[in-house]
């Protein structure tokens, strides 16, 4: 089987500190639509990000992603923006294309060319903030993006499988009632970040009953990882740590709202269940990715505290909340390992210990 990736930010953390993550091969057999089948082995291409600054939020997200296809002997090949991003890819057999997004009559092209047999589409703007000051942005990257490869798709590779992967922003103002939260709880988003993913998740829907394409939607929640920019809170409350234990910084972490529960995962469990979705995933079926437990900002606080190599005290900051907030987000990801078997693996103590190490050693390097 082979899959081109529309490359997206990773669904990082987008809570309290400043809160606010292809493949072409042999053509596989015939698929239908509602299947859960398993998948031969092909190539991986990842495409660049829509217009505005689409970072990945964890640097290590699209290599954790090419890993695990890599590791299911998928052949991978990357559609980055350019200049083309070869760092973060640095050491793997990848083939790498400099491609925008929102080109649509090149995107095609590069899709008439691979002939894939699978879509990873994970091109956006991820960053919650900057959607709230440019709505417009948000909404060119994250629909206008989707949109793109959707129809890309049914022009060049009708055959091929989507993987479209939203956000679990999409879901909004959840009671507590409602919790964990299942697909089948209606999308109420608060945010022009959650607007335009929800947006973006309903014209992959749409486009898969009206054009028969074979698209499967993903919505992983909150996720980190070694490598994740510090815009972000597990990772912005970690470089702070790093910095005082340097000595760069005085013995106080400045956080946001320390209230919030929000459900979150490994990047490289995300990065398995994409795979696992490719491979078995049930055409026009949308699936949650993660861990199923709630983790408050204060626990992520206490957890990195724990592993600290000094003492440092914990403030909040008024100035670094969210005005629009949900206080508990907790997903349920049942149906994923109904249909696929994926389950997380990595403990979350374990996930900010590694956070941690990779900022001591960007903080010693000057970062």
């Amino acid at each position: 089987m082979s899959t081109v990736s529309a490359a997206r930010s990773a669904e990082a953390d987008r809570e309290s500190v400043r809160t606010a993550d292809g493949v072409r091969g042999h053509r596989r057999s015939k698929r239908l639509q509602g299947a859960s089948t398993a998948r031969a082995p092909g190539s991986v291409v990842e495409p660049p990000a829509a217009l505005p600054r689409a970072s990945d939020g964890v640097r290590g997200a699209r290599r954790s992603r090419a890993q695990a296809l890599l590791a299911k002997g998928h052949a991978v090949e990357g559609v980055l923006r350019a200049p083309l991003e070869r760092p973060r890819l640095a050491g793997l057999p990848l083939t790498l294309h400099a491609l925008d997004l929102l080109d649509r009559e090149r995107l095609r092209a590069v899709l008439a060319e691979r002939r894939p047999d699978a879509v990873l589409h994970l091109a956006g703007l991820s960053f919650a903030p900057a959607a709230e000051r440019d709505p417009d942005a948000a909404y060119r990257a994250n629909l206008g993006g989707t949109l793109a490869v959707l129809a890309a798709v049914r022009s060049a590779a009708p055959r091929a499988r989507v993987l479209a992967v939203t956000s679990a922003e999409v879901y909004g103002a959840v009671a507590a009632a409602e919790l964990p939260i299942t697909e089948d709880i209606p999308l109420r988003p608060l945010t022009v970040y959650g607007a335009s993913k929800a947006a973006a998740d309903l014209a992959a829907a749409q486009w898969s009953r009206a054009y028969g394409l074979d698209v499967v939607r993903a919505r992983p929640f909150n996720q980190t990882g070694a490598g994740q920019d510090a815009a972000f809170v597990c990772a912005a409350l970690a470089r702070q740590i790093a910095r005082i234990e340097a000595g760069r910084q005085e013995p106080v972490v400045c956080a946001g709202n320390l209230d919030p529960v929000r459900d979150f995962s490994d990047v490289r469990d995300v990065a398995a269940g994409y795979v696992a979705l490719l491979e078995r995933g049930r055409g026009g079926e949308v699936y949650n990715l993660c861990s199923g437990t709630g983790c408050s900002i204060a626990e992520v606080v206490a957890i990195l505290r724990s592993h600290a190599r000094v003492a440092v005290r914990v403030t909040s900051d008024p100035a670094l909340r969210r005005a629009l907030d949900v206080p508990r987000v907790v997903g349920s990801h049942a149906r994923v390992t109904r249909d696929t078997g994926w389950e997380p693996r990595f403990a979350w103590s374990e996930t900010l210990a590694a956070v941690l190490e990779d900022w001591r050693a960007r903080v010693a390097a000057g970062g």
